[in-house]
Order: structure tokens, then C-alpha cells, then sequence
């Protein structure tokens, strides 16, 4: 499987910039990861600008899973009971979807197989990066059985 994060905008803060790339690095030491930034964009139409650059650099197969504060809430362990069935089904590819500041357009949520929430509370797009990074990582070292700190 292929994990595929697309994010709108780079990250500018060093603290969320330095802790993605930490994860992303150990991550890469289960599955292949690749991460893809699309510009931001201002003014009225800025979410459904970024929607647009977003579903021209879909990965073609696979699952979509767009993040989306209404989207299905899971604990640790229930995260990590659907990834292991994205597995066992032999998805080829996850690739996630996190929305910019201005939010996320609709067709976004509608092209998504599942709408992922990583809290009720609304988390900047910056930090919503770094949880679900940090979550992708602990998914994975379950599913090696692997003690979470090695």
C-alpha cells in the first residue's frame, strides 16, 4: 500500500514543519508515503480553487479519505481496525485529503470514499497535518506490533 497525503499550502511554522517530517520519515520505514502540496488560494472562490488543484494530483486507485470535522470519529484503536482492513482488502493506495484555510470545497467531500474526523473541535490545517501523521505512524507500528516509542 502507498500512503498519500495532499495538503493545501506548505507548512510555515518550523514546530509542525519539523514534527510532519519526523513522522514522515518513520513512516516511510513501513510504507511508501508521499506527500503532494497544492497552492493556497485567496478571495471568495479559494476553497473550490484548491478542490480543483487538489483533484487534478489524485492518485489514480485506491481509497480517498478527506478530513472534514463532520466526517466518522474514531478512537486510536478503531483507526487502526479500518487500516488493517484497507490492508487486508488489498487497497493499493490511501490517500488523504486536508483542506486549507479557507476550508474545504464540497467537491472535495463528495469525491472522498470516507470523511475522516481527527477531533470535533475545527484544528488548523497545519496541526490537523501533524495528528494525522502522528496517527498514521501509531497505526503502523500496531500493525507491526511494534512498541509505539521505537
Amino acid at each position: 500500500m502507498i500512503l498519500t497525503l495532499i495538503a493545501v499550502d506548505k507548512l510555515r511554522q518550523p514546530h509542525f514543519r519539523n514534527g510532519v517530517d519526523d513522522y514522515v520519515k518513520r513512516i516511510r520505514k513501513f510504507l511508501p508515503f508521499e506527500q503532494i502540496e497544492v497552492a493556497a488560494s485567496a478571495g471568495e472562490d479559494a476553497a473550490k480553487r484548491e478542490a480543483a488543484a487538489m483533484s487534478r494530483v489524485l492518485p489514480n486507485g485506491g481509497k480517498i479519505v478527506a478530513l472534514d470535522p463532520q466526517g466518522k470519529l474514531f478512537t486510536t484503536d478503531q483507526f487502526f481496525v479500518w487500516f488493517e482492513q484497507m490492508m487486508n482488502a488489498a487497497v493499493p493506495r490511501l490517500t488523504f485529503v486536508i483542506g486549507g484555510a479557507a476550508g474545504r470545497h464540497d467537491s472535495v467531500l463528495q469525491a472522498a470514499d470516507m470523511r475522516l474526523s481527527l477531533s470535533p473541535l475545527t484544528l488548523p490545517h497545519e496541526l490537523a497535518r501533524l495528528v494525522l501523521v502522528e496517527q498514521l505512524y501509531r497505526v503502523l507500528t500496531l500493525w507491526k506490533g511494534l512498541p509505539y516509542h521505537k
